[in-house]
């Protein structure tokens, strides 16, 4: 399907059953879908799609006639093609996960390099601006950090920053959105919310579209303040602290302690983003490395007889790659599973944990219950008896 959505398309064939171009007026659609019923009248035709061709018709004129639904429909025409329009009776907006309706759509491309393999996906979020600055700054500091340990992974992390760098207002994606949305909002009776998500259309629209969206506000006709404006250039530049980040680092040894401590615990701290590989300590039993960028932890040393760090699961519950519910799910583990406390978040609400396998997940500590539940499997690397 074509991005360019400057002109009206029909796309469920409407006038072309009719046999009306869009700008046919009311008397025509009219005239002409008495001749045309009147020839496909199954009473009347004996051809064998005659009764197609009449429900057809009839469905067409339906829309057609009623000039709030053909407005609708040259409005969703002009965005959507006919396989994906969407169905009027269940409708529904796209939401962030807030409640407003001054939202963006966004492609994050992610890449992750594992030496041996890598992966590579997009994400597609619907995003307030607060949202969207903190997806942009985690893509970008994760694709910074995670993105080249593969000669494969390289070439497509390099690919990928400059997409999300370029693709921060994506013209085509946001009108298609907000106008769906402001069609949502108008079936579902919230005629306010229909009226601004119309008007931030309109700074995408060019063409067919943008006439029907005018169009569409006259039907509205609500007072409304206007929506808060985006700083799509500070959403860009957001993408550009992992890098330079990375380059004082590199070039000012000295500044590394200073920068740590200092600037990015105090521009940091309130959302626990500080991310960095976490070492932990095993003794002379040796040492591991996350394989994934965590928040700052507090370590605890790790004896594997120790008994008085063994927890269990106080429900069946999801270990996360990191701490925080933004991390992908890392295992989904049963009620009473026992594992091995290794650190704590500085504010105690998430637990950096041992698993069987011998990989590193995080959970919140309030699911943890200390002591052993489940009996730990002999091959277990959460306990292992002197």
């Amino acid at each position: 399907m074509s991005n360019d959505y400057s002109f009206h398309k029909d796309s469920l064939g409407y006038y072309a059953v009719l046999e009306l171009d869009s700008q046919a007026g009311a008397e025509a659609v009219k005239q002409n879908y008495r001749e045309l019923a009147k020839k496909w009248h199954p009473d009347y035709n004996k051809a064998e799609n005659a009764l197609e061709v009449f429900q057809k018709l009839s469905v067409a004129y339906d829309v057609l006639q009623d000039e709030h639904q053909r407005l609708i429909y040259d409005l969703l025409s002009c965005v959507y093609d006919g396989s994906g329009f969407p169905e009027l009776e269940n409708i529904q907006p796209f939401k962030g996960k807030g409640e407003g309706d001054n939202i963006r759509v966004f492609n994050f491309y992610e890449v992750r390099g594992q030496l041996w393999k890598y992966s590579q996906h997009v994400r597609r979020c619907y995003c307030s601006y607060p949202e969207a600055v903190g997806m942009e700054f985690k893509t970008s500091v994760l694709n910074w950090l995670l993105g080249w340990w593969h000669p494969t992974a390289a070439w497509k992390n390099i690919k990928a920053l400059k997409t999300n760098f370029h693709n921060v207002n994506t013209s085509a994606d946001n009108l298609k959105m907000l106008v769906h949305n402001a069609v949502a909002f108008y079936h579902n009776g919230q005629k306010a919310s229909a009226m601004r998500v119309a008007v931030m259309a309109l700074d995408y629209a060019t063409g067919d579209v943008k006439t029907y969206l005018q169009r569409f506000l006259g039907v509205l006709n609500e007072r409304v303040s206007r929506p808060k404006r985006w700083n799509f250039g500070w959403l860009r530049l957001v993408q550009l602290i992992a890098p330079l980040a990375i380059i004082i680092v590199a070039l000012i040894p000295s500044s590394v302690k200073y920068v740590t401590d200092n600037d990015l615990m105090a521009l940091f701290n309130k959302k626990k983003q500080i991310d960095y590989y976490q070492k932990v300590d095993f003794g002379q039993r040796g040492s591991s490395v996350d394989d994934v960028v965590v928040g700052k932890i507090l370590s605890i040393p790790v004896n594997r007889s120790d008994v008085t760090q063994l927890y269990h699961l106080k429900n069946d519950s999801k270990v996360m790659h990191g701490p925080s519910d933004d991390f992908d799910v890392l295992k989904n583990m049963s009620a009473q599973t026992t594992v091995r406390l290794t650190g704590i978040s500085p504010d105690k609400i998430w637990a950096r944990i041992l698993i069987d396998n011998g990989e590193m997940g995080f959970i919140k500590m309030d699911e943890l219950i200390k002591g052993v539940g489940k009996p730990v499997p002999d091959f277990s690397k959460v306990y292992q008896a002197e």
